[in-house]
């Protein structure tokens, strides 16, 4: 049998029980806030996100915080392969390969959203970002290499450029596949432009 407690002591735990319901009820009410914060039910006045400004009222507010959307830095994954997607040109970027990729096939065309892009350009490092990737296969509608020949994984063995008559043209370890030499073999005129 528990002896009585003390009025000092009964005073005590009454303190601590108070003390823990009191933090209890804090965390909960911070926690509900930040969740009703970011549901977008606070009122702007009290709102802790909307005076940080993590809030899009429109897209050009919304570019102003593009690093924390991969889509928009690492392009936009279709199928293997991630793409800048220019869209009022129907045009796509490669950036680089999907992380699983080792035998890399990029497509003459992709379809996104209802709309089909052609495939006309590398980014400057799409080469060096396919790591592990040992074969590359471009296509025939590339038009742009912006440079990705001289930043190329050292992994890679194979680079293959698909012609527009169906044959394949291979470069081992990317050796002389360049811009000038591509559009030659695909028969466009030399150009500095990039889309």
């Amino acid at each position: 049998m528990r002896r009585p407690l003390t009025d000092e002591e009964a005073r005590s735990r009454r303190d601590r029980i108070a003390r823990w319901v009191f933090g209890v009820c804090v965390v909960l009410f911070l926690g509900g806030y930040v969740i009703a914060d970011f549901a977008g039910v606070i009122p702007k006045e009290v709102s802790v996100r909307w005076r940080s400004g993590l809030h899009f009222d429109s897209p050009e507010d919304a570019t102003l915080y593009k690093n924390f959307d991969p889509d928009l830095v690492l392009g936009i994954a279709i199928g293997d392969t991630r793409y800048w997607l220019n869209y009022p040109k129907r045009i796509a970027i490669v950036t680089r390969p999907c992380f699983w990729v080792t035998d890399w096939t990029i497509p003459d065309r992709v379809d996104y959203e209802g709309a089909t892009y052609t495939v006309a350009a590398l980014h400057p490092a799409a080469l060096l970002y396919a790591e592990e990737v040992t074969r590359v296969s471009l296509p025939s509608t590339l038009l742009y290499t912006n440079r990705a020949e001289e930043f190329v994984n050292p992994e890679l063995q194979t680079l293959e450029l698909r012609l527009p008559d169906g044959s394949v043209k291979t470069f081992p370890h990317a050796q002389g596949f360049t811009e000038a030499t591509m559009r030659d073999l695909l028969g466009l005129p030399p150009t500095e432009d990039t889309p």
